[in-house]
């Protein structure tokens, strides 16, 4: 059925056909230099301005967010906003840069790198996986700390995701909140996992996703038209109308599966013989 497949991590189930846009990002390097001490205090400054800046940066992104959106939606953008006020980040790099007299991108390089120490030592999965989190945020204080590096989601009123499938490296919760604001179809990312918060925001916001699929911005081109199959993990190129036709017959059964499992959620669930089944869960426990 096609001339190329590329597999990942199905996330998100669904069925999605369009036009590849691949979200470039610039490679930045952070390097170290020594300040003097007359040039102290203006680093911490210029520090602070970045933190406040990627603050305000967040608090926008989260006005964006529709009302009738689900509640988690804007909780992922509240997370990060913590992060941002947390002394993890507020502080400790104001006193790295103090202690060892070094600029504010090498100094939140290494309180990155203690964080994230701390998250790749855990046990569990879902924990190890928050290091994402910590990375999101540190990239976007970092971009601004750079003074011209490029934003990869650029201008957000240009609708230049509606109507597209994605294809990254990584998305960030704000990344794909801003992207389903502007009508994106899909997303396709060479890195992540299920327990990813990205993962779990597309399944909260109903867009078919796959992750973990490797080099495939590398295979796909800009404007060629694929399908993400989010069932089965695989985006498919290169298909002939016949088998386009029998992809968009999967999208319309998912779309009716989907009305008609909300045609039955809010019905009192029985069984045959009228018993009434009520569903509890306890997550207060890291084991539950």
């Amino acid at each position: 059925m096609a001339s190329l497949a590329i597999h990942g991590i199905g996330v998100s189930r669904g069925y999605a056909i369009g036009r590849v846009y691949r979200l470039q990002r610039a490679q930045t390097e952070i390097v170290e230099y020594e300040l003097q001490a007359e040039q102290i205090d203006a680093e911490i400054e210029r520090y602070r301005t970045g933190l406040e800046l990627a603050r305000a940066e967040l608090r926008a992104i989260r006005e964006r967010i529709p009302a009738a959106s689900p509640t988690d939606v804007a909780a992922f953008i509240d997370t990060h906003l913590l992060m941002l006020n947390d002394s993890l980040l507020a502080k400790a790099p104001l006193e790295i840069i103090r202690s060892q007299r070094c600029n504010a991108e090498w100094a939140l390089k290494i309180q990155r790198d203690r964080i994230v120490q701390v998250f790749e030592d855990m046990d569990d999965e879902y924990l190890r996986t928050r290091k994402d989190d910590v990375d999101h945020v540190v990239a976007r204080i970092h971009r601004i700390l750079l003074a011209g590096a490029e934003n990869p989601v650029g201008d957000l009123s240009l609708p230049r995701f509606a109507k597209r499938i994605v294809i990254a490296d990584d998305l960030t919760p704000a990344d794909t909140i801003l992207m389903q604001n502007q009508g994106v179809l899909a997303f396709v990312t060479e890195y992540g996992g299920p327990l990813s918060h990205t993962a779990i925001l597309a399944r909260s916001l109903e867009i078919p996703a796959i992750v973990g699929a490797r080099q495939v911005r590398r295979y796909l081109r800009d404007d060629e038209i694929v399908v993400v199959d989010g069932v089965r993990g695989v985006v498919l190129a290169g298909l002939d109308e016949l088998s386009l036709d029998f992809y968009r017959a999967r999208q319309q059964q998912e779309q009716q599966r989907r009305h008609a499992l909300t045609a039955f959620s809010h019905q009192p669930a029985l069984t045959r013989d009228g018993t009434r089944i009520a569903l509890h869960a306890n997550i207060e426990l890291l084991e539950d």
